[in-house]
């Protein structure tokens, strides 16, 4: 009895133990949690992480989160969220856990990706800056990169127009280029894509990075040094800026995020005008103070003079004729989801902006989608694919013909020539002007994990980008009185295969090691076609009906290049004290003779976090952070012509676009049958020993953080020379050639920066604010230039910039004017004739002339007298944003500036063109219409005035050239860039709708201006600082918008 009963209970117990196993396991390897952010709330998408594992999760709405841990790692779980300091918390049995994070201003644990290699930003020893997509999400620009205006120090962004889809100047530590009127543009990398915009063309220049959705970036990190960027070799020497798309947090459950905005772009600031009577009167003074001849006075319609007619004298708002409100609307939903197995993100936005001048139009839709799977534990895939539709009209007017221009518009006192009246009838409404571009990138990877720490990794990469327009131009609108037509087609497809063998170690002892080999081969394929013809069937109105006209003209390019490389690049850190970085990147380029077909591009840098050691413990309460880091290294580019090295060869020795313009057959292209080879004169000599373009660069930096990191700082120092600059030089005629390319020009660019962030108040606020003020200096000067240092200028004599060495890109040169003669007396007197000062040997000045500086003496004043007087390239950059939270409502300022750039004001200086001659029509001269508003110009107009221009009567002096200090102004300003605002609904309220999150939000974008310049906008100037008065202006917008996440 007693033996059955032990042996019942026994089984009893044994039947007990084995249930309770599986419960045991349970409550040891079952975690459950909340996530606070640093102001006490929950915090939604926080990622927790099994240590060792992709086992994770993110948190729910509530902050909250359930993980099983694996029995196989640690029991300790990795808290990342963006903005905060990553958290490591060890379960030590515990089965409820709640944890509190806390902001990280410069997110030093954040990792950043170099190149092919991920590494901790407290790690890193190079000049990175970094910016947040969520910073400038749903942003009323049409590409991304306005959106990092006044955000990064060193990072220039000027909007030189306000054109839909428009370009902009992007410079990373200025201006690199010695080709008037082009941007040294960086190389942008998307997800691993090279974008390298100086290879993808369009028939109008519009921006390449309209493909891009910019609510699709998590984040922008900018290389700025030769250390970080010398991974890319020969296409960062301009520098690189790196931007990684939004993915799903792992564990996460399928998020859906679903945002719509809407607005408006309002007039923005005109041209000051005078109309109506007071111009009237002003002409009238002109006519008879200019001693206007019987022939003048009787060619003009009386009508138009008199005093008393309201038809004529009126306040016509002329520039408002081409003017309107444009509407602005964005649709963007994205679905995205991630397991320890699978990972993918698919997003879809539509964005479209009506212009504010009349006939322009832009229209973009960017599909994107990400995949990554993972077959086993050591192998993972990824496809990425983004891919741009877009849609433009440029525009009233037709290619030479822009509508919005000062001498277009009419006036009260002359009449309007037929192409004016044309415009302001409507009839430029029946071109048919079709702008599309297609654009499709993306790359697909393999990973495998060989042994722990080692991976293998290729990845393909492809840019197919396509680009046509198409452009009709009735015969009511045609000089030749016939049906035009005009086709252009802009193709770019490159490829690229990289393979890399990555190693990374770390050790008990503190030693972490990173290594990679890369080996990898690149080409590119451009085929550009143009096509026009004459007398196109009405029925076709479109660039399709080309073939049935006459005097058919077709040119047709197709041009190859490719790249092989090679890349070692080596990290190391111990105990994240002491850090160093070395690459060694060799490229060769298809561009170059075998001699110099091969560019190496070495680079090093080194750091040391000083509060990292212990005797830096006393400091820490007020000097929380403190390294110090330096590099030096040499990035290149590889530019020319496709086939700088080889004699081009043409099958018609006549001049391109004349070849068949009167429907006739150029120079001879047979001999006996055999088709003629002529030396292609228009285009360079060949150039065999051109070669690589190479930038030493040296950059010194300190990171600083005080009162735990309250306040944070990062200073740069640098020093980046531009080596080998390719440039085109005269060679002489005998030669049967105009120009040969080589590397003739050095340049230096030498600046320093400061970023400063702080956080206002304290952790436990309700309150929050937060301040980011950057800034930066940047001098370029020329070292070196052929022909013994000779300076080079370009354009004509009366508007000239050079070349010179010691001197900054492009200065203008002018004559120095030092007020106006107010009196005769006033003007100088050669002792030698008797002679007032003359200008070109011929007329003498007199009073109400510009008092130009006699520099070398002689009383004749010529372009010998010419002297730099500023550039087109700013001194200072810069920025300023505040934002301010408050429970659930956000308020955001960004303000931007720059100082130090120069304009030349053509608008202004066009006013004084033959003003008071001997043509009727010319009475305020040809590029008039109406007159300035020179109540605030201060001009001379009877003798004793002291004025700031000259008289608006033409004598003997010229007047209006553009070549003199009078007319270039300061183009400093400062700028309320945005102001945003955003309410999110309680969690409560949103949850009873079944939504995670609810968010308003509204944005007023240009918001004011403020600058000494007296054109409309300083920063809606071309990029090499003219200012005509037609460039298009710089709309302020008005967006509302609603976000929803589920």
């Amino acid at each position: 009895m007693n033996l059955k009963f032990k042996l019942s209970l026994s089984r009893l117990f044994g039947i007990i133990a084995i249930l309770l196993i599986p419960w045991h396991a349970y409550a040891q390897t079952m975690i459950t949690g909340t996530v606070k952010d640093s102001k006490g709330l929950a915090a939604p998408g926080v990622s927790v992480v099994q240590k060792n594992t992709r086992n994770g999760i993110s948190t729910d709405g509530n902050g909250k989160f359930t993980l099983t841990l694996r029995a196989d790692a640690p029991a300790v779980l990795i808290i990342t969220m963006v903005g905060f300091m990553t958290k490591e918390v060890a379960v030590n049995g515990k089965t409820v856990l709640t944890i509190d994070m806390q902001e990280d201003p410069k997110s030093l644990n954040e990792v950043v990706l170099i190149g092919y290699q991920n590494i901790q930003r407290k790690k890193t020893a190079g000049a990175i800056s970094s910016v947040k997509g969520k910073d400038f999400e749903n942003t009323p620009y049409s590409t991304f990169d306005s959106m990092l205006q006044g955000r990064v120090a060193g990072l220039t962004v000027l909007s030189t127009s306000g054109e839909p889809g428009g370009s902009n100047i992007v410079n990373i530590r200025g201006s690199t280029s010695v080709v008037l009127g082009q941007s040294s543009s960086p190389l942008y990398v998307i997800d691993g894509v090279i974008y390298d915009v100086n290879d993808i063309g369009s028939a109008y220049g519009s921006n390449p990075l309209q493909a891009i959705n910019p609510n699709d970036i998590e984040s922008v990190d900018v290389l700025k040094d030769a250390s970080a960027a010398a991974v890319y070799g020969a296409r960062a020497s301009n520098g690189v800026i790196i931007v990684k798309t939004k993915r799903a947090a792992i564990g996460a459950p399928p998020q859906i995020r679903v945002s719509t905005y809407f607005g408006v772009a309002n007039k923005p600031a005109l041209k000051p005008i005078q109309t109506g009577t007071a111009e009237r009167r002003l002409k009238m003074d002109l006519l008879y103070g200019g001693n206007g001849s019987y022939t003048q006075l009787g060619n003009l319609n009386m009508m138009l003079t008199d005093s008393l007619n309201t038809a004529f004298n009126n306040n016509t708002d002329w520039q408002g004729l081409f003017l309107q409100t444009g509407l602005i609307s964005n649709a963007d939903a994205s679905i995205a989801a991630a397991t320890e197995n699978y990972s993918y993100r698919f997003s879809f936005n539509r964005f479209s902006e009506e212009g504010v001048m009349k006939g322009y139009d832009f229209s973009r839709i960017t599909p994107s989608l990400f995949v990554q799977v993972n077959p086993t534990k050591s192998l993972q895939v990824q496809t990425n694919l983004f891919v741009g539709l877009t849609k433009a009209k440029h525009g009233q007017g037709d290619q030479t013909k822009y509508p919005f221009t000062t001498w277009g518009f009419p006036s009260s006192f002359w009449k309007i020539g037929t192409t004016e009246e044309e415009l302001y009838s409507g009839r430029y409404d029946e071109l048919r002007d079709d702008d599309r571009t297609t654009s499709l990138n993306g790359n697909t990877s393999a990973q495998y994990t060989i042994i722990s720490g080692l991976n293998l990794k290729s990845t393909i990469s492809y840019n197919i980008n396509n680009n046509t327009r198409s452009y009709f131009k009735p015969n009511l609108l045609s000089n030749s009185g016939q049906n035009e037509a005009y086709g252009y087609i802009y193709q770019n497809n490159r490829w690229e295969l990289e393979n890399t063998l990555n190693y990374a170690k770390s050790l008990k002892s503190g030693h972490n090691f990173n290594a990679v080999v890369l080996y990898g081969m690149e080409k590119n394929v451009s085929n550009n076609t143009y096509s026009s013809s004459v007398g196109n069937s009405d029925a076709v109105k479109t660039v399709n009906g080309i073939a049935s006209g006459a005097n058919l003209f077709t040119q047709n390019t197709i041009q190859e290049r490719a790249r092989l490389s090679w890349m070692g690049s080596f990290v190391y850190d111990y105990k994240g004290k002491y850090l160093m970085q070395a690459v060694y990147r060799t490229d060769a380029s298809s561009r170059y003779s075998a001699t110099n077909r091969w560019g190496a591009f070495p680079s090093i840098s080194a750091g040391w976090n000083v509060s990292e050691e212990k005797f830096f413990s006393p400091f820490k309460k007020l000097v929380s952070y403190l390294k110090f880091r330096a590099s030096y290294g040499i990035t290149g580019n590889d530019p020319g012509a496709y086939y700088a090295q080889y004699q081009t060869l043409v099958t018609d020795a006549s001049y391109p676009s004349s070849a068949l313009a009167n429907g006739q057959g150029g120079a001879q292209t047979t001999y006996n049958g055999t088709q003629i080879l002529y030396p292609n004169y228009f285009s360079p000599a060949s150039a065999p020993t051109i070669s690589w373009e190479r930038s030493p660069q040296f950059n010194a930096g300190v990171d600083l953080g005080l009162f735990n990191d309250r306040i944070s700082l990062a200073a740069e120092y640098y020093v980046r020379d531009s080596k080998n600059k390719v440039f085109d030089v005269a060679v002489p005629i005998t030669t049967g050639y105009s120009l040969t390319s080589n590397n003739y020009v050095d340049l230096r660019n030498t600046g320093v920066e400061l970023s400063v962030n702080t956080r206002n108040l304290g952790t436990k606020s309700k309150m929050q604010w937060n301040t980011n003020f950057n800034i930066a200096y940047n001098k370029n000067y020329v070292t070196k230039l052929p022909n013994g240092g000779r300076d080079f200028t370009f354009g004509p004599p009366w508007m000239q910039q050079t070349l010179s060495v010691g001197e900054p890109l492009f200065t203008y040169k002018v004559w120095e004017v030092r007020g106006i003669y107010s009196k005769e007396s006033d003007v100088p007197v050669d002792p030698l004739t008797g002679k007032r000062i003359t200008q070109f040997g011929g007329g003498q000045f007199s009073a109400g002339d510009p008092a130009r500086v006699d520099q070398n003496g002689d009383y004749n004043i010529d372009y010998n007298d010419n002297i730099s007087f500023g550039n087109p390239n700013p001194d200072w950059v810069g920025g300023l944003n505040n934002s301010f939270s408050y429970k659930g409502f956000t308020i955001d300022i960004l303000a931007t500036f720059i100082s130090g750039r120069k304009l030349r004001n053509g608008y202004l200086s066009d006013k004084f063109q033959d003003a008071g001659t001997n043509n009727p029509y010319s009475l305020w001269g040809p590029r008039s219409g109406p007159a300035s508003n020179f109540n605030v110009a201060d001009f001379w107009a009877k003798p004793g005035d002291v004025a700031k221009y000259p008289g608006l009567i033409t004598n003997n002096v010229d007047k209006w050239h553009i070549g003199q200090s009078m007319y270039i102004e300061d183009a400093s300003f400062f700028r309320i860039k945005n102001v945003r605002l955003g309410y999110s609904l309680p969690e409560k309220v949103s949850k009873r709708l079944g939504i995670r999150l609810i968010r308003f939000y509204g944005l007023l974008d240009n918001v004011k201006v403020w600058s000494r310049s007296t054109v409309p906008d300083p920063e809606a100037v071309g990029i090499d600082g003219y200012s005509s008065g037609n460039d298009y202006p710089i709309p302020r917008k008005y967006t509302f918008g609603l976000d929803l996440t589920f």
